[in-house]
């Protein structure tokens, strides 16, 4: 992309070269709006992602919350009662819940309601009250819930990401064989401008611009 932007910028600055051309000047034309084409393409990639982050987030901070809060309650709950059981299986943190699968964290969510509705009357002493614990039941379905909707947006992003990437080739390809051979006899009229057409061509690799460490002569390893 930095390339076809680079090759648009050449023209840019040397416009004397599309005088009395105008197959040029239309083709410099089509390189720009397929540019354009792929920067709307990647805008609507990156607002997607932006929905499908937000979705996920919020639904799944709002399940972990809720089940938080009612395994705190079984946690003092099973410590005041000497329940080791009860404790073990409450024994979750929010680091616990945050790394696990979508699907884990749904199954482990609704396995928190089950567990906490015997102890319904007794959380209450422990600030978990039997709405605190629907509440959990219900972000957890909303959760699950919502999950076959952002598969829907990732398979919308893929297909977004391939589209990108066969409009960068379409322009790539149009540049080669439109715009290169156009530039071709300017090899001769015009070297420095067919130098520097050649060079707005580069694509270069950010990983290949970093210089390699070599040894000297006194064997001690520069830059």
């Amino acid at each position: 992309m930095n390339m076809l932007k680079s090759v648009v910028q050449f023209y840019t600055e040397n416009p004397q070269l599309l005088i009395g051309k105008p197959a040029l000047e239309a083709a410099v034309n089509r390189l720009k709006s397929l540019i354009a084409e792929v920067e709307a393409l990647e805008q609507a990639q990156a607002k997607t992602s932006k929905t499908e982050t937000a979705l996920k987030g919020e639904t799944k901070t709002a399940l972990i919350n809720a089940a938080l809060k009612v395994l705190a309650g079984l946690s003092a709950h099973a410590a005041a009662t000497n329940n080791t059981a009860l404790k073990m299986n409450a024994d979750f943190t929010e680091r616990d819940l945050g790394k696990m699968r979508d699907n884990a964290l749904i199954t482990k969510s609704q396995s928190f309601y089950e567990l906490a509705l015997p102890f319904a009357p007794e959380l209450e002493t422990w600030h978990v009250t039997q709405a605190d614990i629907d509440t959990l039941d219900t972000n957890s379905a909303a959760f699950k819930a919502k999950n076959p909707a952002i598969k829907s947006i990732k398979d919308h992003s893929a297909e977004a990401t391939a589209a990108i990437k066969a409009k960068l080739d379409e322009a790539y390809n149009f540049t080669k064989d439109s715009l290169d051979a156009m530039m071709l006899p300017y090899k001769m009229t015009d070297p420095t401008a067919y130098g520097l057409y050649q060079k707005s061509r580069e694509i270069v690799h950010i990983a290949a611009t970093h210089s390699k460490a070599k040894p000297s002569e006194d064997g001690k390893t520069v830059k």
